[in-house]
């Protein structure tokens, strides 16, 4: 027979006033009490209680975890890095896996979150308000799975853990200057044949996950280089056709050529490398030291200030929200080259003073000047 943890077991019946009730005592310090017309509705009740005490009892909190990851896998169908990502933050909650998961009460929870608190990470510094945030609402999730799909427990101990401090919105970005020093860079190495520059300007060019770009096989680089084609994004959403900026295309079919359709279109790498490429090209072009995401981010400010919706942004990015409105109103298809436009334009070749490099500029941004140009001296 398994195990209970101790101090738990069903008491009574017990006469009170007119009724009878039962008095469930799940830990020494928590009990609940149950109140019943008759006797025999209350000694039903105590033989479902102690049965249900038998069947949680041997549950580790190892084997809740391992159900809840194959869950994850084969109902939700998540992704596997997402799943990993999710067993790796409860083990770090959790990281007494052969305790009984009947164990966790609500005292407990908050020593085990107290102890993560004051641990450090793998990087030997403090766990961030952000990563409490996300490791609170992911093991609450787990919690909240095993009280109503598993009935392992009758509620989840997390409910009144919160964590302390703002958390944070959004990564640093680089000045519009700065920005343009940066792709000015990118693109010099990109021409020399560094892949990894040519990674590093769709963050920016695109808006496209660090994940996102690694993934990229040469099938997906469509209608001559015009078309990136994204099958399987972080979320739903994710999954879509991004026009390429004319300055990247024959960077891009130069990556392509020679390899069969179902090679990675920049090799074998893991989306770290996208980051150090990054940040490479920031301290080689002398700005800020920005992350691959914050370069994500820079797009669709930059977006946003060429006058497109955030509900376009969101939609054109691959977020979820927002993205019902845009299909409502306006093809994905229809705004992204506008918005490539601007954004490229932006970057490469605005700002006073900086030289417009005529063979890797857009045919349309250089019709643009020209016939600012012809305008201003027709006045």
């Amino acid at each position: 027979m398994a195990r209970r943890r101790k101090g738990e077991r069903v008491l009574g019946p017990y006469r009170d006033g007119r009724g009878w009730r039962i008095v469930l005592a799940e830990a020494p310090d928590q009990k609940r009490r149950l109140y019943f017309e008759t006797e025999r509705e209350a000694i039903k009740a105590k033989r479902i209680a102690e049965q249900e005490f038998e069947e949680t009892a041997g549950v580790t909190i190892k084997e809740a975890i391992e159900g809840y990851e194959m869950f994850q896998r084969t109902e939700k169908k998540d992704k596997p890095r997402s799943v990993a990502d999710t067993v790796y933050r409860l083990g770090l909650l959790f990281p007494e896996g052969d305790d009984l998961l009947s164990s966790l009460t609500p005292k407990r929870c908050q020593e085990l979150f107290d102890n993560l608190k004051v641990r450090k990470t793998k990087y030997d510094r403090p766990f961030s308000t952000d990563s409490l945030g996300n490791i609170l609402a992911e093991s609450k999730t787990f919690m909240n799975w095993c009280v109503s799909k598993k009935k392992w427990l009758r509620a989840t101990p997390l409910a009144a853990i919160e964590v302390e401090g703002k958390r944070r919105h959004g990564k640093p970005q680089l000045r519009l200057d700065e920005a343009r020093k940066w792709t000015a860079r990118a693109l010099e190495l990109a021409e020399e044949g560094e892949s990894g520059a040519v990674a590093a300007l769709i963050t920016l060019l695109m808006g496209f996950r660090a994940s996102e770009v690694v993934k990229r096989v040469v099938r997906d680089l469509d209608d001559d280089g015009k078309i990136l084609v994204v099958e399987d994004a972080k979320t739903e959403a994710g999954n879509r056709r991004v026009q390429v900026p004319a300055v990247l295309q024959p960077l891009l079919r130069g990556l392509a050529e020679g390899k069969a359709a179902s090679d990675r279109l920049f090799g074998q790498h893991w989306r770290d490398w996208v980051r150090k490429w990054v940040v490479r090209i920031c301290e080689e072009a002398g700005v800020p030291v920005v992350c691959a995401h914050s370069m994500r981010g820079l797009h669709s400010t930059l977006a946003m200030d060429a006058g497109m919706s955030a509900h376009m942004v969101a939609a054109s990015l691959g977020h979820e929200s927002a993205r019902t409105t845009l299909m409502s109103y306006a093809k994905p298809e229809g705004v992204e080259a506008g918005r490539q436009k601007r954004v490229t334009a932006g970057v490469i070749g605005g700002g006073r003073g900086s030289r417009i490099r005529r063979n890797i500029v857009p045919v349309s941004f250089r019709s643009d000047i020209r016939g600012a140009r012809r305008r201003r001296k027709s006045l």
